[in-house]
């Protein structure tokens, strides 16, 4: 396997609707067992569901390039799909109510995704970095230091993005620091 075929796979490894399938359940589980599962299992469907369908449906109607919205200006408007999505799972999993750790997942979302969409405006800011460093923050604030390991990832996501140039190191550096930062502070602030 060449590095650009490597490169490839993980950046389809670590894009945040592959790692969600994952770190969602793993938080519903430890929010309250099968129950919580199951609460994990809707944000999953709303949070990232709703935006991947969006992105399959604009590849076949020509509006979105590819998987990863390769172009900045593409951006945007998934962005602003993405949101109502976050505010739809923030309002049902509220009303419902969701153990609080999964209705924060949304909250999480939604707060990376207005800070996202107002950068991605203006600059291309890499998205994977942004969810693989705010999942890695998640999973260490939930389940404790001992999964500090989950950071080890970012450098080789930085390596794969970098090889396939889908983005500069700058707007790695950007991607990984909103990501940490904008996840503690809510974790911070709201759990």
């Amino acid at each position: 396997m060449n590095s650009n075929t490597l490169a490839r796979w993980v950046s389809v490894f670590f894009d945040s609707s592959v790692l969600s399938v994952v770190v969602f359940p793993a938080i519903g589980w430890q929010a309250g067992g099968w129950q919580g599962v199951a609460w994990a299992v809707v944000a999953l469907l709303i949070l990232t569901g709703l935006p991947l369908a969006y992105i399959l449906i604009g590849m076949r109607r020509g509006w979105v390039s590819d998987l990863e919205l390769s172009r900045r200006e593409e951006r945007p408007r998934f962005i602003l799909v993405s949101v109502s999505s976050d505010i739809l799972a923030l309002v049902l999993l509220g009303v419902a109510g969701a153990p609080r750790p999964v209705w924060l997942l949304a909250l999480i979302y939604a707060c990376l995704g207005v800070t996202m969409f107002t950068i991605s405006s203006f600059w291309k800011i890499s998205l994977h970095m942004v969810g693989v460093a705010g999942f890695s923050t998640l999973l260490v604030f939930i389940f404790g230091p001992g999964l500090w390991w989950t950071f080890l990832s970012l450098p080789l996501v930085a390596w794969a993005r970098l090889q396939r140039k889908k983005h500069t190191p700058g707007q790695l550096l950007a991607g990984t620091v909103g990501g940490v930062l904008i996840t503690a502070l809510v974790l911070v602030l709201a759990y």
